[in-house]
Formats: structure tokens, C-alpha cells, sequence
């Protein structure tokens, strides 16, 4: 299975033992975020199911918990989500996608509506999944505010550079920057860098801590703290 964690936070992550983790298996096992409640599941598929096509075998075993008890309602359209122009122009010109998969109908909704909670979902790969948090990084950053506001951890540096190129596609109508940190990146010379002013950073547990203790990454306007195969870096 695969976990990814996405939650307010104003705090940075606890660094693991090391930056990287082994190549993940196939299916990843699921992790958990303290103070996330039970949440009914079942009650969110898609509400139009004649219409839907068949679930593919990706799309089996979707769970999702979040905190609070606020209703949400799945999503059949990325246009039921209220996002920006340049951000469905995105979806739709650069990824090329049509309409939510599974995971996206029932865990977007949560992320996307305001008062935002903690979450953790779980689903196969290739279920969509990096789309959600993705958009859910995007949607809550200020473009006209130049400093990182949305950062997500990864466990291997492959890992977040994928991800940074999702997020390169995803956003490219929207004027948001991204910053990629991993091993190798200024490696030895951090103290004369500059500070990160890039609006969504994605990296490594280590580097990123490294990044933080030379005062060079701040965490004072950071939005969304998302944690990519979290039982990954849970299990190091």
C-alpha cells in the first residue's frame, strides 16, 4: 500500500535516522497521524455510480481517516472541487487527465475544503494519489507571497524529485515555484546559499532538517506539511 500524510502544520517533520530508504516494495503498508478520528468511509463514494466506469483493480481497499466529524461529499468533476483556472488547465492540458479517480474523488474534498484537518489515506500505487496532495499543496499556496509554504517529505531522493516534477506540471499555469532538497543538492555548501524563497519545497527528511539548522529553509508560513510513503520513513 501507499500512505501519504497530508496536514496543517507550522512545525517540522522529526528527522528519521537517514535520508534515504530502501526502494519501496510494490505495496506499501499504511501509517497513521496522531489526532486523526474515525471517519465513515464508506458513506463517500462517488454518488453517481451508473455513470462511473469500472474500478480498476487500483482502485480497491481506498481508506482515508481524517479528524473532526465535518461531512464531506465525494467529487465526480475537478470542477466540483473550486479550483483556480490555472490550476484545472493544469490538470487537464499538462496531466491530461478527465475526471477524479477514486482516491481523488473521496480524499480531495477533505483536503480542499476549509476548516482543513489532518489526514492519512492509503491506496495502491498508481490509484492517483500524488495528485492529491499535490493540488492540495498548490491550492493553498499564495503566489504573490515569496517564501516556502508548502513542504512535503519524502524518504528517498528519486521519490521527491518525481514528485517535484509532478508539481512542475500540475502548476505551470499557476506562476507557483518549487525547490527540490536532497543529497547532493549545495551539499557542501549550504552556509553560502541563499535562503529558500520557493513557495512549495519538496525533499528529504535529513536534507531537509540540514536546510533548517543553517536557518537557510523557514517553516514560519508553512501551510501544508505532507509526508509521501510515510510507514516508510516510520519503519527507519
Amino acid at each position: 500500500m501507499t500512505t501519504t500524510t497530508t496536514t496543517e502544520s507550522t512545525s517540522p517533520p522529526p528527522e528519521p535516522k537517514r535520508d534515504e530508504a530502501e526502494d519501496p516494495p510494490p505495496q506499501e503498508a499504511a501509517a497513521a497521524v496522531a489526532g486523526a478520528g474515525d471517519l465513515d468511509v464508506a458513506s463517500l463514494s462517488i454518488k453517481d455510480e451508473e455513470e462511473e466506469e469500472a474500478v480498476s483493480e487500483s482502485d480497491v481497499n481506498i481508506q482515508a481517516v481524517t479528524t473532526g466529524e465535518t461531512p464531506y461529499s465525494s467529487a465526480a468533476t475537478f470542477e466540483q472541487l473550486n479550483l483556480t483556472a490555472a490550476l484545472l488547465k493544469g490538470l487537464y492540458v499538462e496531466m491530461k487527465f478527465e475526471k477524479p479517480s477514486k482516491i481523488q474523488a473521496i480524499t480531495l474534498p477533505m483536503i480542499l475544503t476549509p476548516p482543513h484537518k489532518d489526514l492519512v489515506a492509503q491506496a495502491h500505487n498508481g490509484s492517483g494519489k500524488t495528485t492529491c496532495f499535490v493540488l492540495g499543496m498548490l491550492s493553498r499556496v499564495d503566489p504573490h507571497l515569496k517564501r516556502p509554504q508548502a513542504l512535503c517529505i519524502c524518504p528517498t531522493r528519486e521519490l521527491a524529485i518525481q514528485n517535484l516534477h509532478v508539481v512542475g506540471k500540475m502548476g505551470k499555469y499557476t506562476g507557483i515555484s518549487s525547490e527540490l532538497l536532497v543529497p547532493g543538492i549545495f551539499e557542501n555548501d549550504i552556509r553560502n546559499c541563499s535562503p529558500v524563497l520557493a513557495q512549495v519545497v519538496i525533499g528529504t527528511p535529513g536534507t531537509v532538517k540540514k536546510w533548517m539548522s543553517f536557518k537557510k529553509l523557514s517553516v514560519t508560513d508553512i501551510r501544508v506539511l505532507v509526508f509521501d510513503e510515510a510507514d516508510q520513513m516510520l519503519d527507519k
